[in-house]
C-alpha cells in the first residue's frame, strides 16, 4: 500500500479506494443505488400500514450493499409532526450475541445501560412512547437474532410504526428462509443489480477526486481504468481492490 508521502505525491489526502466504515466516498452516480435510497426514503416516511414495518433489499455480492445500508442509517430523515428518526446500522455477519443487538439500540437512543435484556427492551419502548421520535434499524445481512427483533416489530404494529427495519441481503438467498417468521411484517422487497461499466468508471474517478486529486485521469488513464474494470466484472468491491493494486504499482 502506498505510504503517506506517496499518496501526497499523487495529490491524494488519503487512499481513495479503501472501504471506509462511513459514507464519505459514497457516489450517487449508480442508478440502482439511487433507486434503493429513494424507495427506502418512501418506506421510512410511510406510516400507512403499521403491520408492514420491514423492508428487504436484495443485491449481488460486492454490489455496494454495505455502503447503501450505512448511508441510509446515517441519513437524518425529517418530516413535520415526527420527531427525530434514529438510525442504527449493524453488520449482522459479525453479530455474536443478541445482547449486542440490544446494546447497540440502547446506545443509538442515548439510553442508560442495563444488564437485563428485558430491561433494555422495556427502556426502548418507554423512550419511543414519550414523543414522536422513531427508530430505524438497518441490518447488513440476515437477522441472526429474530426473537428481539420480532418483539420490537410487534410493538411497532401497535404503536404507529415507530420502529422500522430494513435488511440488506444477497440476491442469491431465499428471502423467506433468511427472515423466517419476520416475513409477517414484510412490506417491501426490492432487488437491485450491479453497476454498469460506465458507472464503475465514474465511481472510481469520483473517489480519486474526493480524495484530493483534481485530475484523476493523470493517475489512471481512461484506457487503464477501462481495462481494470473489464477484467474484474461488475463488483464494486473487486474493482476497488483492483484499483488499489494498480495504485500501488
Amino acid at each position: 500500500m502506498p505510504d503517506s508521502f506517496e499518496l501526497l505525491q499523487a495529490s491524494f489526502f488519503e487512499h481513495p479506494f479503501l472501504r471506509y466504515a462511513d459514507t464519505r466516498y459514497f457516489y450517487p452516480g449508480v442508478k440502482e443505488q439511487r433507486k434503493v435510497l429513494s424507495v427506502a426514503s418512501d418506506f421510512i416516511y410511510d406510516n400507512s400500514d403499521p403491520s408492514k414495518n420491514l423492508g428487504v433489499f436484495a443485491g449481488p455480492s460486492g454490489g455496494g450493499k454495505s455502503m447503501l445500508a450505512m448511508k441510509i442509517a446515517q441519513t437524518h430523515y425529517s418530516v413535520p409532526n415526527i420527531g427525530q428518526i434514529f438510525g442504527m446500522y449493524m453488520n449482522t455477519n459479525t453479530l455474536t450475541e443478541p445482547r449486542h443487538f440490544l446494546m447497540a439500540l440502547i446506545e443509538t437512543l442515548g439510553l442508560p445501560s442495563s444488564r437485563s435484556n428485558a430491561n433494555r427492551i422495556e427502556s426502548i419502548f418507554e423512550r419511543l412512547e414519550e414523543g414522536n421520535d422513531q427508530l430505524l434499524i438497518v441490518l447488513d445481512g440476515p437477522p441472526v437474532d429474530q426473537e428481539y427483533l420480532t418483539q420490537l416489530l410487534e410493538w411497532s404494529v401497535e404503536n404507529n410504526k415507530k420502529i422500522k427495519t430494513l435488511i440488506f441481503l444477497q440476491d442469491i438467498n431465499n428471502v423467506t428462509s433468511n427472515i423466517g417468521a419476520l416475513s409477517q411484517f414484510l412490506g417491501l422487497y426490492v432487488p437491485f443489480r450491479q453497476p454498469t461499466h460506465a458507472e464503475l468508471t465514474e465511481l472510481l474517478y469520483y473517489r480519486m477526486f474526493a480524495a484530493g486529486n483534481p485530475d484523476p485521469k493523470s493517475v489512471i488513464s481512461e484506457d487503464e481504468m477501462s481495462k481494470l474494470i473489464a477484467s474484474h466484472g461488475s463488483s464494486i468491491a473487486e474493482c476497488l481492490a483492483a484499483a488499489t493494486d494498480h495504485l500501488e504499482v
